[in-house]
């Protein structure tokens, strides 16, 4: 019986610390994915015509996992926009949040994240995300799909 009192004394502190490391790790949970990331839909006038960086820097809570781009044979804007996912599952898999980016049109290469993308089976990286965060934004859908 006192080894059962003990275990379950060890087992509720290590519950109880673990809660406490979540709380005081500065993030805060998000229980609704869908719900968070419409709010920077809502508020995507203070997004559009800014850097990518500056909505990276405001997902304090959630970021994006995954990302794919889509790429057309077009000199002036070869990538019109990145979908972004935040789980960890695949980026076509159903029933997922989508954060849509449409990036404004410019003439730059994107055969760098073109490989970061397949050479990461589409996880947002930091070389992905060094290569977005000075696209400019145009404009932000929130779906679920």
């Amino acid at each position: 019986m006192k080894i059962n009192i003990h275990i379950l004394s060890i087992l509720c502190l290590l519950f109880f610390g673990t809660i406490n490391a979540q709380e005081t790790s500065g993030k805060k949970t998000v229980s609704d994915t869908l719900a968070y990331a419409k709010r920077f839909e809502t508020n995507k006038e203070k997004y559009i015509g800014k850097a990518f960086s500056l909505l990276l820097k405001d997902m304090a809570q959630i970021t994006p996992k995954k990302a794919k781009s889509e790429f057309k044979e077009d000199r002036e804007n070869p990538l019109p926009s990145t979908t972004f996912t935040f789980s960890d599952k695949d980026i076509n898999a159903g029933n997922e949040v989508f954060m849509m980016i449409k990036w404004k049109a410019d003439d730059s290469t994107t055969t760098p994240l073109e490989f970061f993308e397949q050479e990461h089976n589409y996880r947002f990286t930091v070389n992905e995300k060094n290569f977005l965060e000075k696209r400019i934004i145009t404009d932000i859908t929130v779906y679920r799909r």
